[in-house]
């Protein structure tokens, strides 16, 4: 089924009553050259009245939240004023601080921005292809983490500003968005991994923990290649390397629904230690992706977990490490 705009763009209202139902958008940005990774990101949760959201920028001197060049992630702020869905829209809001999403181009320009504690953002994603989506699923704990889930490759341009100096912003990207009750203290740990070398290639991977193995299997992603994109039939994440408890270098081994193969070796580049909500820590890093002749291409490496199953993954020490 083709995702129209109507769904993917909007809110959703057909809601229900649960307190954790949310609406959410993420768009990656990156500065390659520099080493420095980004995130534009939020979730409106209407029946709490509240939303979070904010942008962050980091580089490879520090993993830690606190110590990022820029990090504003605001956890419990009221909705943007009006009615929901009516006076503002999902890709069509401003918040009282200064965080915003415009729609230029309906399912393929956005302009996002931010002005605010010395930090100014100002940067507009556009899609190369249409977006690819995750069908709501029950296993691994993910019936209580989303009902639409999709991804869509694209460019973000423009430039950011932080404390008088101007980074100019222009590499491959993707976003997200979805809409469901979002707890996700019963997901089971795992991988969600992306890269685009070019305006017809690229893929994208979610996958799972299963067996506390060394691999972690595939539940949704997609191929794209010669400009076609392909649902995952199959595939696994395999963390090859680490350093501490952190991953260091990811092969990817996957085969679309069209038969088509993928293998990709990815490094890191710049890692972010983060605690986006109290039930979920993460690894979040760019990483550098050799596949299909490309070296070197733009993407990413999340491993999360559960909070209290990361604190034991961070305590297990080397010889579990080595063997995850």
């Amino acid at each position: 089924m083709t995702l129209t705009a109507e769904i993917a763009d909007h809110f959703n209202l057909n809601i229900d009553p649960d307190l954790y139902w949310s609406e959410s958008s993420w768009f990656s940005w990156h500065i390659p050259e520099r080493r420095i990774n980004g995130f534009f990101y939020n979730h409106f949760r209407p029946n709490m009245n509240c939303m979070l959201a904010g942008p962050a920028m980091w580089d490879d001197t520090t993993p830690h939240a606190w110590d990022f060049l820029f990090y504003d992630w605001q956890a419990m702020r009221p909705l943007p004023r009006g009615r929901y869905g009516v006076d503002y829209d999902k890709y069509d809001f401003e918040t009282d601080f200064s965080f915003s999403i415009r729609t230029l181009e309906p399912l393929k320009r956005y302009k996002l921005g931010y002005e605010a504690n010395g930090f100014k953002l100002d940067l507009t994603f556009e899609a190369i292809c249409e977006p690819h989506e995750i069908g709501s699923r029950e296993d691994h704990g993910f019936d209580g983490a989303y009902r639409l889930h999709f991804e869509q490759p694209g460019r973000i341009t423009g430039k950011v500003e932080l404390d008088g100096t101007t980074f100019a912003v222009d590499s491959f990207s993707i976003r997200d968005g979805s809409h469901g009750r979002r707890n996700l203290e019963k997901c089971t740990p795992g991988g969600y991994l992306w890269s685009t070398a070019d305006a017809k290639t690229g893929w994208h991977m979610m996958a799972v923990d299963a067996n506390t193995s060394r691999d972690t299997v595939a539940v949704g992603g997609y191929i794209l290649r010669d400009g076609v994109m392909a649902s995952l039939a199959e595939g696994t994440r395999r963390v090859i390397e680490r350093e501490g408890a952190r991953p260091r270098v990811v092969e990817v081994i996957a085969t679309d629904q069209l038969g088509r193969k993928l293998h990709a070796v990815g490094r890191s580049v710049c890692a972010a230690e983060v605690i986006l909500f109290p039930d979920r820590g993460m690894w979040w890093q760019q990483f550098t992706w050799d596949y299909d002749g490309f070296s070197g291409a733009v993407g990413e490496d999340q491993e999360y977990y559960g909070l209290q199953d990361y604190r034991i993954w961070h305590r297990a020490g080397p010889d579990a490490w080595a063997k995850r």
